[in-house]
């Protein structure tokens, strides 16, 4: 597939532009440019679904902030951590995750009301795919042997 070759390509050379921890922001743009890309959206649609989906990836932002906050206060106070204060990080991190199956549920029916089912299901692929590149990228710039495909 062609677009796949060239979103790789403008995906690898930006991501080796940033040495370090790449930028959110940057990696913002890149997997919205993907993903358009993938779903080869007419003007009307993009028009549509852009704010729809740059919204719901502002809401699930904040709900992995959110989940990585607990897990650094976790990882930083741990060993003194009493079972209660543990049980409930514990009962907070599955709430993390049903807020993210809640959002995903409410922006699927957007999604749909937009775009046609055959490119909501590209959009899935899309967003599968771009995390499989990024994770494969940043092994590479850690030299970590490839494990399974996602």
């Amino acid at each position: 597939m062609k677009t796949i070759f060239v979103l790789a390509a403008l995906f690898f050379s930006g991501i080796a532009g940033f040495a370090q921890k790449p930028n959110r922001e940057e990696l913002k743009r890149m997997k919205l440019d993907f993903v358009k890309e993938e779903l080869q959206l007419t003007e009307n649609e993009e028009s549509k679904f852009v704010p729809i989906y740059t919204e719901f990836n502002e809401k699930m932002e904040a709900i992995h902030d959110e989940r990585r906050k607990m897990m650094h206060n976790f990882q930083k106070n741990s060993l003194n951590m009493s079972n209660e204060e543990l049980t409930k990080l514990a009962d907070n991190l599955v709430a993390t995750e049903q807020k993210q199956s809640t959002l995903a549920s409410e922006y699927h029916a957007k999604f749909k009301a937009v775009l046609p089912p055959l490119k909501v299901v590209l959009l899935y692929k899309a967003e599968h795919e771009f995390k499989k590149h990024l994770i494969h990228k940043m092994k590479q710039n850690c030299n970590m042997p490839p494990g399974e495909d996602e």
